[in-house]
């Protein structure tokens, strides 16, 4: 088992092997979505984005062929299945993709890990991301929210909860280092409903600039997270040694 309160600069699949089965409480995470993926094959129309992230300089980290990023992302979620207790939860963020005029849902491959889908959460962002001009603006992402075993996972809303509802107004974060975060209000409303008090243990397995990992330690638990950059492990370590 890795040592826990620790920012591991290590590929996903070799960190989530490092780590016991059934040992983690809470999986937070938004992997890289593979939008320069779809940048690459759609040079042709120029109308799925309309603009590129760039994750460390690294851009092949968001050019996978479509279906190689799927078979990554079930055998990531197969690893997180494995490290989760029987109780416990992951949300998964995601969005819904268009390639080549089809719109696809995160779910279509979702369903082929071995997880139950318990819930789907709507993150409002309140802007769009991209402008093409051939569709309703998307100001939406998705929270899966990811179970084991077909019973109620360990989770009680509290009173202090902000968002009580399954759609969550929150705008994204500006003028960030990192090119995708998402806010500290997300994990701050799931984990004091799974920790319920306790110093339960939060996994981040796409850590990026340590979002889940602060709001982990600003809610009394642990975190363990994994960053193939170099450069977002020492900005997350950098926000973690901020944070007061």
């Amino acid at each position: 088992m890795l040592e826990r309160n620790r920012i591991y600069c290590i590929d996903v699949l070799e960190g989530l092997k490092q780590l016991d089965d059934e040992s983690v409480d809470l999986i937070i995470t938004s992997p890289p979505y593979n939008k320069n993926g779809f940048n690459k094959l759609k040079h042709a129309t120029k109308r799925v984005w309309n603009q590129t992230i760039a994750y460390d300089g690294d851009e092949m980290n968001d050019y996978m062929p479509e279906d190689e990023y799927e078979k990554w992302q079930i055998e990531v979620l197969n690893e997180c299945f494995r490290v989760l207790k029987k109780d416990g939860s992951m949300f998964y963020n995601h969005k819904e993709r268009f390639h080549q005029n089809v719109c696809s849902f995160p779910l279509e491959w979702i369903n082929k890990s071995k997880f139950i889908f318990r819930q789907l959460i709507v993150w409002d962002r309140g802007a769009a991301p991209n402008f093409d001009g051939v569709r309703y603006l998307p100001t939406t992402e998705y929270f899966f929210w990811l179970i084991k075993e077909k019973k109620n996972p360990r989770f009680r809303r509290q009173k202090n909860t902000e968002f009580k509802t399954n759609v969550w107004r929150i705008i994204p974060d500006k003028n960030t280092e990192h090119p995708a975060p998402f806010p500290i209000k997300i994990p701050d409303n799931i984990i004091p409903c799974v920790a319920q008090g306790e110093r339960i243990l939060v996994l981040d397995p796409f850590m990026g600039s340590g979002t889940v990992a602060i709001s982990a330690k600003k809610n009394g638990c642990d975190y363990i997270g994994f960053e193939k950059s170099k450069l977002y492990t020492e900005m997350a370590e950098k926000n973690l040694a901020n944070f007061s």
